[in-house]
Protein backbone atom coordinates (compact mmCIF):
# COMPACT_ATOMS: atom_id res chain seq x y z
CA UNK A 1 0.00 0.00 0.00
CA UNK A 2 2.94 2.36 0.61
CA UNK A 3 3.79 2.38 -3.10
CA UNK A 4 0.19 3.19 -4.02
CA UNK A 5 0.06 6.07 -1.54
CA UNK A 6 3.38 7.37 -2.82
CA UNK A 7 2.02 7.30 -6.37
CA UNK A 8 -1.02 9.31 -5.26
CA UNK A 9 1.21 11.92 -3.65
CA UNK A 10 3.39 12.24 -6.75
CA UNK A 11 0.42 12.81 -9.01
CA UNK A 12 -1.16 15.24 -6.59
CA UNK A 13 1.60 17.72 -7.43
CA UNK A 14 0.99 17.25 -11.15
CA UNK A 15 -2.80 17.55 -10.88
CA UNK A 16 -3.51 20.66 -8.76
CA UNK A 17 -7.16 20.76 -9.87
CA UNK A 18 -7.72 17.35 -8.26
CA UNK A 19 -5.64 17.91 -5.14
CA UNK A 20 -8.62 17.91 -2.76
CA UNK A 21 -9.94 14.68 -4.29
CA UNK A 22 -6.54 13.00 -4.11
CA UNK A 23 -6.09 14.12 -0.50
CA UNK A 24 -9.38 12.41 0.31
CA UNK A 25 -8.40 9.33 -1.72
CA UNK A 26 -5.17 9.00 0.27
CA UNK A 27 -7.11 9.16 3.52
CA UNK A 28 -9.64 6.58 2.34
CA UNK A 29 -6.96 4.14 1.20
CA UNK A 30 -5.06 4.53 4.47
CA UNK A 31 -8.17 3.80 6.51
CA UNK A 32 -9.05 0.80 4.35
CA UNK A 33 -5.57 -0.60 4.87
CA UNK A 34 -6.23 -0.62 8.63
CA UNK A 35 -9.34 -2.70 8.06
CA UNK A 36 -7.32 -5.68 6.84
CA UNK A 37 -9.71 -8.46 7.79
CA UNK A 38 -13.21 -7.10 8.44
CA UNK A 39 -15.22 -8.99 11.00
CA UNK A 40 -18.43 -10.62 9.95
CA UNK A 41 -16.98 -12.43 6.93
CA UNK A 42 -15.72 -15.44 8.85
CA UNK A 43 -18.91 -17.39 8.05
CA UNK A 44 -18.29 -17.05 4.32
CA UNK A 45 -17.32 -20.31 2.65
CA UNK A 46 -16.69 -21.00 -1.02
CA UNK A 47 -18.29 -23.92 -2.84
CA UNK A 48 -16.08 -24.70 -5.90
CA UNK A 49 -18.81 -26.82 -7.50
CA UNK A 50 -21.34 -24.03 -7.18
CA UNK A 51 -18.74 -21.56 -8.50
CA UNK A 52 -18.14 -23.65 -11.63
CA UNK A 53 -21.84 -24.06 -12.36
CA UNK A 54 -22.57 -20.38 -11.74
CA UNK A 55 -19.75 -19.26 -14.02
CA UNK A 56 -20.71 -21.67 -16.80
CA UNK A 57 -24.22 -20.24 -16.75
CA UNK A 58 -23.06 -16.63 -16.63
CA UNK A 59 -24.16 -15.90 -13.05
CA UNK A 60 -21.90 -14.12 -10.52
CA UNK A 61 -21.03 -16.24 -7.51
CA UNK A 62 -22.46 -13.90 -4.89
CA UNK A 63 -25.62 -11.86 -4.70
CA UNK A 64 -24.40 -8.66 -3.00
CA UNK A 65 -27.49 -8.51 -0.79
CA UNK A 66 -26.62 -11.99 0.58
CA UNK A 67 -23.06 -11.08 1.62
CA UNK A 68 -22.26 -11.71 5.32
CA UNK A 69 -21.53 -8.18 6.51
CA UNK A 70 -21.14 -6.81 10.01
CA UNK A 71 -23.55 -3.85 10.28
CA UNK A 72 -21.97 -2.30 13.37
CA UNK A 73 -18.48 -2.47 11.90
CA UNK A 74 -19.74 -0.95 8.64
CA UNK A 75 -21.28 1.89 10.63
CA UNK A 76 -18.05 2.53 12.51
CA UNK A 77 -16.09 2.52 9.27
CA UNK A 78 -18.56 4.92 7.62
CA UNK A 79 -18.14 7.34 10.55
CA UNK A 80 -14.38 6.99 10.31
CA UNK A 81 -14.40 7.93 6.62
CA UNK A 82 -16.62 10.94 7.30
CA UNK A 83 -14.18 12.12 9.96
CA UNK A 84 -11.52 12.03 7.27
CA UNK A 85 -13.69 14.27 5.10
CA UNK A 86 -14.19 16.62 8.05
CA UNK A 87 -10.44 17.01 8.50
CA UNK A 88 -9.71 17.52 4.80
CA UNK A 89 -12.74 19.60 3.80
CA UNK A 90 -14.72 20.89 6.81
CA UNK A 91 -17.14 22.91 4.68
CA UNK A 92 -18.07 19.92 2.55
CA UNK A 93 -18.47 17.77 5.64
CA UNK A 94 -20.80 20.30 7.25
CA UNK A 95 -22.91 20.50 4.11
CA UNK A 96 -23.17 16.72 3.91
CA UNK A 97 -23.98 16.46 7.63
CA UNK A 98 -26.78 19.01 7.32
CA UNK A 99 -28.27 17.12 4.38
CA UNK A 100 -28.21 13.84 6.29
CA UNK A 101 -29.85 15.41 9.35
CA UNK A 102 -32.47 17.24 7.30
CA UNK A 103 -33.47 14.07 5.44
CA UNK A 104 -33.32 11.86 8.57
CA UNK A 105 -30.78 9.71 6.79
CA UNK A 106 -30.37 6.14 8.08
CA UNK A 107 -27.44 4.03 6.92
CA UNK A 108 -28.79 0.47 6.91
CA UNK A 109 -31.84 1.06 4.66
CA UNK A 110 -29.67 2.83 2.08
CA UNK A 111 -27.01 0.10 2.20
CA UNK A 112 -29.74 -2.48 1.67
CA UNK A 113 -31.07 -0.64 -1.35
CA UNK A 114 -27.58 -0.32 -2.78
CA UNK A 115 -26.82 -4.03 -2.34
CA UNK A 116 -30.20 -4.92 -3.86
CA UNK A 117 -29.20 -2.80 -6.89
CA UNK A 118 -32.03 -0.37 -6.23
CA UNK A 119 -29.86 2.68 -5.62
CA UNK A 120 -27.69 4.69 -7.97
CA UNK A 121 -25.80 7.94 -7.73
CA UNK A 122 -28.50 9.64 -9.78
CA UNK A 123 -31.41 8.44 -7.65
CA UNK A 124 -29.64 9.53 -4.47
CA UNK A 125 -29.11 12.99 -5.96
CA UNK A 126 -32.82 13.15 -6.75
CA UNK A 127 -33.71 12.18 -3.18
CA UNK A 128 -31.14 14.19 -1.23
CA UNK A 129 -30.09 16.99 -3.54
CA UNK A 130 -26.57 18.05 -4.54
CA UNK A 131 -24.89 16.12 -1.69
CA UNK A 132 -26.43 12.85 -2.84
CA UNK A 133 -23.50 12.12 -5.14
CA UNK A 134 -20.98 12.50 -2.33
CA UNK A 135 -23.04 10.36 0.02
CA UNK A 136 -23.31 7.63 -2.62
CA UNK A 137 -19.53 7.68 -2.91
CA UNK A 138 -19.10 7.16 0.85
CA UNK A 139 -21.71 4.39 0.96
CA UNK A 140 -19.78 2.51 -1.71
CA UNK A 141 -16.39 3.16 -0.13
CA UNK A 142 -17.61 1.78 3.20
CA UNK A 143 -18.61 -1.53 1.62
CA UNK A 144 -15.54 -2.07 -0.56
CA UNK A 145 -13.08 -3.54 2.00
CA UNK A 146 -15.67 -6.11 3.09
CA UNK A 147 -16.29 -7.26 -0.48
CA UNK A 148 -12.59 -7.23 -1.33
CA UNK A 149 -11.98 -9.59 1.59
CA UNK A 150 -14.74 -11.94 0.41
CA UNK A 151 -13.47 -11.87 -3.17
CA UNK A 152 -9.95 -12.78 -2.06
CA UNK A 153 -11.29 -15.87 -0.30
CA UNK A 154 -13.30 -16.78 -3.38
CA UNK A 155 -10.34 -16.37 -5.73
CA UNK A 156 -8.06 -18.41 -3.50
CA UNK A 157 -10.43 -21.38 -3.81
CA UNK A 158 -10.53 -21.39 -7.61
CA UNK A 159 -7.68 -22.85 -9.60
CA UNK A 160 -8.88 -21.65 -12.99
CA UNK A 161 -11.02 -18.58 -13.58
CA UNK A 162 -12.90 -18.98 -16.87
CA UNK A 163 -15.43 -16.23 -17.45
CA UNK A 164 -16.79 -14.68 -20.64
CA UNK A 165 -19.02 -11.89 -19.32
CA UNK A 166 -18.31 -8.16 -19.08
CA UNK A 167 -19.34 -7.97 -15.42
CA UNK A 168 -17.56 -9.31 -12.36
CA UNK A 169 -17.73 -13.09 -11.88
CA UNK A 170 -17.79 -12.71 -8.11
CA UNK A 171 -20.13 -9.83 -7.22
CA UNK A 172 -21.67 -8.90 -10.57
CA UNK A 173 -20.18 -5.41 -10.49
CA UNK A 174 -19.70 -3.65 -13.81
CA UNK A 175 -16.14 -3.39 -15.09
CA UNK A 176 -14.64 -0.22 -13.64
CA UNK A 177 -11.37 -0.11 -15.57
CA UNK A 178 -9.45 -2.20 -18.09
CA UNK A 179 -5.82 -3.13 -18.54
CA UNK A 180 -3.76 -4.19 -21.54
CA UNK A 181 -1.14 -6.72 -20.49
CA UNK A 182 1.61 -8.64 -22.24
CA UNK A 183 0.68 -10.21 -25.56
CA UNK A 184 -2.13 -7.68 -25.84
CA UNK A 185 -4.48 -9.40 -23.40
CA UNK A 186 -7.29 -7.23 -22.09
CA UNK A 187 -8.09 -7.57 -18.38
CA UNK A 188 -11.20 -6.04 -16.82
CA UNK A 189 -11.13 -4.87 -13.20
CA UNK A 190 -14.05 -4.67 -10.78
CA UNK A 191 -13.45 -1.58 -8.67
CA UNK A 192 -15.93 -2.76 -6.04
CA UNK A 193 -14.40 -6.10 -4.99
CA UNK A 194 -11.05 -6.04 -6.82
CA UNK A 195 -11.62 -9.10 -9.03
CA UNK A 196 -9.90 -9.16 -12.44
CA UNK A 197 -10.69 -11.32 -15.49
CA UNK A 198 -9.76 -11.57 -19.17
CA UNK A 199 -12.13 -10.20 -21.82
CA UNK A 200 -11.94 -9.77 -25.63
CA UNK A 201 -10.37 -6.49 -26.72
CA UNK A 202 -12.85 -5.80 -29.51
CA UNK A 203 -16.04 -6.26 -27.53
CA UNK A 204 -17.98 -3.82 -25.35
CA UNK A 205 -18.31 -5.21 -21.80
CA UNK A 206 -21.52 -3.23 -21.29
CA UNK A 207 -23.63 -4.11 -24.37
CA UNK A 208 -21.51 -6.91 -25.94
CA UNK A 209 -21.26 -4.98 -29.20
CA UNK A 210 -18.56 -6.44 -31.48
CA UNK A 211 -18.97 -4.16 -34.51
CA UNK A 212 -15.45 -2.78 -34.91
CA UNK A 213 -16.58 0.45 -36.56
CA UNK A 214 -18.55 1.25 -33.39
CA UNK A 215 -15.66 0.56 -31.03
CA UNK A 216 -13.05 3.28 -30.76
CA UNK A 217 -10.91 5.12 -28.22
CA UNK A 218 -9.16 8.41 -27.51
CA UNK A 219 -5.95 9.35 -25.75
CA UNK A 220 -4.52 12.48 -24.21
CA UNK A 221 -1.26 13.76 -25.60
CA UNK A 222 1.68 12.75 -23.45
CA UNK A 223 -0.14 9.82 -21.81
CA UNK A 224 0.93 6.81 -23.85
CA UNK A 225 -0.19 4.39 -21.13
CA UNK A 226 -3.74 5.75 -20.78
CA UNK A 227 -6.70 5.66 -23.13
CA UNK A 228 -10.49 5.68 -23.01
CA UNK A 229 -12.33 2.90 -24.85
CA UNK A 230 -15.68 3.99 -26.26
CA UNK A 231 -18.69 2.10 -27.58
CA UNK A 232 -20.73 4.17 -30.02
CA UNK A 233 -23.61 1.71 -29.76
CA UNK A 234 -24.38 2.14 -26.03
CA UNK A 235 -22.37 5.36 -25.40
CA UNK A 236 -20.46 3.86 -22.47
CA UNK A 237 -16.76 4.42 -21.90
CA UNK A 238 -14.07 2.46 -20.08
CA UNK A 239 -10.74 3.86 -18.93
CA UNK A 240 -7.89 1.58 -19.96
CA UNK A 241 -4.25 1.43 -18.92
CA UNK A 242 -1.55 -0.25 -20.97
CA UNK A 243 0.50 -1.79 -18.17
CA UNK A 244 3.25 -2.58 -20.69
CA UNK A 245 4.02 1.14 -20.54
CA UNK A 246 4.22 1.30 -16.73
CA UNK A 247 6.65 0.19 -14.04
CA UNK A 248 5.51 -2.49 -11.64
CA UNK A 249 2.01 -3.77 -10.74
CA UNK A 250 -0.86 -1.29 -10.61
CA UNK A 251 -3.59 -0.73 -8.05
CA UNK A 252 -6.64 0.08 -10.16
CA UNK A 253 -8.47 1.82 -7.36
CA UNK A 254 -5.57 4.28 -7.27
CA UNK A 255 -5.46 4.50 -11.06
CA UNK A 256 -9.15 5.35 -11.13
CA UNK A 257 -8.42 8.44 -9.04
CA UNK A 258 -5.34 9.36 -11.09
CA UNK A 259 -7.33 9.31 -14.33
CA UNK A 260 -10.22 11.53 -13.22
CA UNK A 261 -9.40 13.92 -16.04
CA UNK A 262 -10.26 11.16 -18.52
CA UNK A 263 -13.71 10.80 -16.90
CA UNK A 264 -14.21 14.53 -17.34
CA UNK A 265 -13.21 14.45 -21.02
CA UNK A 266 -15.37 11.41 -21.80
CA UNK A 267 -18.42 12.81 -20.02
CA UNK A 268 -18.01 16.14 -21.76
CA UNK A 269 -18.46 14.26 -25.02
CA UNK A 270 -21.64 12.60 -23.75
CA UNK A 271 -20.25 9.19 -22.80
CA UNK A 272 -21.28 7.55 -19.55
CA UNK A 273 -20.38 4.92 -16.97
CA UNK A 274 -23.03 2.42 -15.82
CA UNK A 275 -25.44 4.15 -13.46
CA UNK A 276 -25.71 1.18 -11.09
CA UNK A 277 -23.00 -0.81 -9.35
CA UNK A 278 -24.18 -4.27 -10.39
CA UNK A 279 -25.60 -5.98 -13.43
CA UNK A 280 -29.19 -7.25 -13.17
CA UNK A 281 -28.93 -11.00 -13.67
CA UNK A 282 -32.05 -13.15 -13.34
Amino acid sequence: MDKQLQRLRQFRERMPHYRAVLDLAERLLSEKCRLKDPEGTGTFTVDPVKAKIQMEEGFPYLRPADAPLNSSQRGEYFSCLLRGLEEINPAKFQSLQKTMEKKNFELVPFWNRLLQNQLSERTLEEELGSEGSLLFFFLVQTLKPFFENLAKRWNSNLEDLSWTQGYCPFCGGFAGMAEIRKEGKRILHCLFCGTAWEYPRMKCPYCQNEEQEQLTYFQVEGEAENRVDICLACRHYLKTIDSRETDGPLDFEVEDYLTLHLDHLAQEEGYIRPSKLFVDVR
